[in-house]
């Protein structure tokens, strides 16, 4: 589920929990347990409710495209 969060991250700048498990057709209750983690990790930025990719995974997620 993180690279699915991940990816579609990558292409819209921002999404809600939402806005990710409606378009990814995932549980929204997992993805918002997800997303939660991925803070933790310091791979998404939450702010008033709206998720965005960290500096760090757009590095790490460059990495793996080259």
């Amino acid at each position: 589920m993180r690279d699915t969060i991940i990816s579609y991250l990558s292409m819209i700048r921002t999404a809600s929990a939402d806005m990710i498990a409606e378009e990814a057709v995932l549980d929204r209750d997992e993805v918002q347990k997800t997303l939660h983690q991925m803070d933790d990790d310091g791979d998404v930025i939450m702010s008033l409710g709206w998720y965005r990719l960290s500096e760090v995974a757009k590095k790490r997620l460059g990495r793996l495209v080259k």
